[in-house]
C-alpha cells in the first residue's frame, strides 16, 4: 500500500470530518432542493447530490490529504483481468438463490417482545424508505428505466464503492487491522448505513463481497462493476414486475431459493467454488507478475 501520511486514528478522523462536512453541506442543499415537496425528478436531484456529496467527495479529500497518490489509494488507477469479471459475475449469479432465501429470513425476523417498540419503529423506517424508492423510480417508461439505471445503478454503485472500499476499508487495513476484519467492519457499516434493517445481513454478505474483490484484485474498479451489475438487475426486476405483474409473479427472480432447498444447497457450494476459483485466479495473476 502507498505510504500513508498521519496516524491511523488521524486518517479514519479525517474521513469521518469530511464526511460530516459534506453531510451537512448536501443535507442543506437537498433542504433547499426539496422544500417543494417530494417528486421523482426533486428526489432523482436529491440523490445525485447526496450521491457525490456525501460518498465521492468525503473519498476524494480524505484521499487527497493522506496518499500521496490518491488515486492509487483509491484503487482508480488499476486495472483488473477479464476472468477476474467473469468468475466475480458467475459467483454472483449463482448466488442467488441462497441470498434469496436470506432475505426471505432476514425480512421476517422479530425482535422479543421487549423490544416491540423499536421493531416498529425498523419497520416503520423500512416503509418509508420503500415508499422513497418508489417516488424516485417514477413511472415505467424505457426513459425513466434508463434513468434510474444511471442513478440508482451507475452513480450509486461508484460513489458508494469509492467511500466505502476505496476510502474506509482501505483506512482499516492501512492501520494494520486483519483485512478479514477490514473487509467484514468495513461490509457491517456499509449496510447499517442504508437504515433498512429487514435488509442487513443481505447487504452485510453482499458488502463483504465487494470488499474482497477490491482487495484480491487491487482495482476498485471490479467491485464498482458489479455493484452497478447488482443494482441495475434490481432496478430491471422491478421496472418489469410493474409493467408486467402476472408474468413476473409466476416466475419472478426474487422467488428462487425461497421454497426450495436442494436449489439453495447448489447454489452456496456453487457459489463458494467460484469465490476459491476467483480467490486462487487473482492470487495466480500476482504470482505471475
Amino acid at each position: 500500500m502507498t505510504n500513508l501520511r498521519f496516524t491511523p486514528t488521524q486518517r479514519i478522523l479525517i474521513l469521518f470530518l469530511s464526511l460530516l462536512l459534506f453531510t451537512f453541506l448536501g443535507s442543506a442543499i437537498i433542504g433547499i432542493v426539496m422544500r417543494n415537496g417530494t417528486t421523482t425528478p426533486l428526489l432523482r436531484i436529491s440523490t445525485v447530490l447526496q450521491d457525490c456529496l456525501i460518498f465521492i467527495m468525503p473519498a476524494i479529500v480524505t484521499a487527497l490529504f493522506i496518499a500521496p497518490l490518491a488515486a492509487d489509494f483509491l484503487g482508480i488507477n488499476k486495472s483488473f483481468k477479464l476472468r477476474q469479471l467473469l468468475l466475480a459475475i458467475v459467483a454472483f449469479v449463482v448466488s442467488i438463490p441462497a441470498m434469496n432465501l436470506l432475505v426471505s429470513i432476514n425480512e421476517n425476523l422479530t425482535l422479543p417482545a421487549a423490544l416491540s417498540d423499536l421493531e416498529a419503529w425498523m419497520r416503520s423506517a423500512e416503509e418509508q424508505a420503500n415508499a422513497s424508492v418508489g417516488i424516485l423510480l417514477g413511472n415505467n417508461s424505457i426513459g425513466s428505466l434508463i434513468v434510474n439505471i444511471l442513478i440508482v445503478g451507475v452513480l450509486a454503485g461508484f460513489s458508494e464503492e469509492l467511500f466505502f472500499r476505496g476510502a474506509l476499508q482501505r483506512i482499516f487495513i492501512g492501520s494494520q487491522m486483519n483485512p478479514h476484519a477490514a473487509i467484514w467492519l468495513t461490509a457491517m457499516i456499509f449496510s447499517a448505513f442504508h437504515l433498512q434493517f429487514f435488509g442487513f445481513f443481505p447487504r452485510l454478505l453482499l458488502g463483504a463481497f465487494f470488499g474482497y474483490l477490491f482487495y484480491w484484485s487491487k482495482s476498485l474498479w471490479l467491485p464498482i462493476i458489479m455493484h452497478i451489475f447488482n443494482n441495475t438487475l434490481v432496478i430491471l426486476i422491478m421496472w418489469y414486475e410493474n409493467i408486467a405483474p402476472q408474468q413476473s409473479s409466476d416466475a419472478s427472480l426474487n422467488d428462487w431459493g425461497t421454497n426450495s432447498p436442494t436449489l439453495v444447497l447448489a447454489s452456496i457450494i456453487l457459489t463458494v467454488f467460484a469465490l476459491l476459483k476467483l480467490y486462487k485466479t487473482t492470487f495466480a495473476d500476482v504470482a505471475d507478475k
